[in-house]
């Protein structure tokens, strides 16, 4: 016998913790990816596996295999906040620029104890208002552009009710 062996990969064998011919990436903006689901009676190999997403279906994991490989919709991105502060007293104002999806849309909130509102204007083209709220309301405004996203956005927002009032406002996008 000599001294240099040669080993031989199956194509059942682990190489970097998959089979070889497996690629364990998701496909990033796809609307899709593949995901392997191991039967009760599967073999370690296939245990290792649940759970990984891949952006191809790789096909059974190896021979004789019999876990099921399942395309499954990647969940919708929901938009983040780019910003969120409060407002104090008649005429207290914030301007935020950011740069953010096709739609935003701003929440606000009356605080305290006193009848308080916003005036919102954003770009310097559109307006909206929210009259005075109770205490305790929330309302929301979209605005839209129609651009090749990121989209620059300039929000101006004025708190407007006695010098008591309070808003607080978050601007998802």
């Amino acid at each position: 016998m000599s001294g240099n062996r040669v080993q031989r990969i199956g194509a059942d064998q682990l190489i970097s913790g998959l089979p070889k011919h497996m690629e364990a990436v998701a496909g990033e903006g796809n609307t899709t990816y593949w995901e392997i689901v191991p039967g009760k009676n599967a073999c370690a190999t296939c245990r290792t596996m649940r759970g990984m997403r891949f952006a191809k279906n790789p096909g059974p994991v190896h021979p004789n295999c019999t876990c099921e490989i399942r395309r499954v919709a990647q969940p919708e991105k929901q938009p983040g906040e780019v910003a969120s502060d409060t407002l104090q007293g008649y005429g207290d104002n914030a301007t935020k620029q950011f740069e953010a999806g096709q739609k935003i849309t701003v929440e606000i909130r009356s605080l305290g104890l006193f009848l308080a509102g916003c005036w919102i204007r954003v770009d310097g083209e559109e307006e909206r208002t929210t009259g005075l709220m109770r205490p305790g309301k929330i309302m929301l405004f979209e605005f839209s552009k129609f651009r090749e996203p990121p989209v620059p956005w300039t929000v101006f927002l004025m708190c407007i009710g006695g010098d008591n009032s309070t808003i607080t406002y978050s601007i998802r996008g």
